[in-house]
């Protein structure tokens, strides 16, 4: 059965086997999108995720987990809302869209009223969780743009109704691993003290570091 700190633990416990999976096997996949759908695929198919609920009265359903959902609020700067790379609804929302979306700010002023199915095609509802996953990016042109997307957007560490996660790999696709210099924006990053929470996995010469959500800083473990 579906509850918010349910989906927190489900959510969290997938990330930290996704990272222990790269960990493993860092070139399971080649790009990016297909660690979304690893993860993608741990969360859709648990038991307490996998079902379908209704859309409000409208007489169709949908799943809890989705790939590319919009941000709730758009950047400055930007002609449109952009997409996560994953999220997870609330299901009271599901159960009068019209009403969360309003309740959240999102739904946008006009004359007609919206329907129940247009607020969800939309995107106007507002995500218990968020997850944004990156690999072999740099620091400065992903890593921290997707820290300020969620941020952008409401999220924010400690916040009781919803949550936002960033995942951060990068393979071992030279000998040396990752750059020295990306190596230590990422220690940087971490120690600055991110506002979501953050899982790493990057290989570097001969080490590999390691944070799991649940770990204070980030550690070294040997090849």
């Amino acid at each position: 059965m579906y509850s918010f700190n349910g989906a927190k633990q489900i959510l969290e416990t997938s990330i930290d086997s996704l990272v222990d999976n790269f960990i493993r096997n860092p070139f399971v996949h080649r790009c990016e999108h297909s660690f979304h759908f690893e993860l993608f695929t741990m969360l859709s198919t648990h038991k307490d995720l996998r079902d379908l609920f209704p859309i409000g009265s409208s007489g169709y359903m949908t799943s809890l987990v989705h790939k590319e959902w919009p941000e709730p609020l758009r950047r400055k700067g930007k002609s449109d809302r952009g997409k996560v790379d994953l999220a997870i609804l609330n299901r009271e929302d599901l159960m009068d869209p019209v009403a969360a979306s309003r309740k959240s700010g999102l739904l946008p002023q006009r004359v007609r009223p919206f329907k129940e199915i247009e607020v969800f095609a939309r995107g106007f509802l507002m995500p218990a969780f968020v997850i944004e996953l990156g690999l072999n990016y740099k620091v400065a042109t992903h890593l921290k743009p997707d820290h300020d997307k969620l941020l952008n957007s409401g999220y924010s560490k400690g916040a009781k109704d919803r949550g936002a996660y960033l995942v951060h790999f990068w393979q071992p696709r030279t000998r040396n691993g990752i750059p020295e210099k990306e190596l230590q924006a990422i220690k940087n990053f971490i120690v600055n003290g991110p506002q979501v929470e953050i899982a790493v996995a990057v290989f570097a010469k001969s080490h590999i570091w390691v944070k799991h959500l649940s770990d204070k800083v980030i550690t070294e473990i040997p090849i």
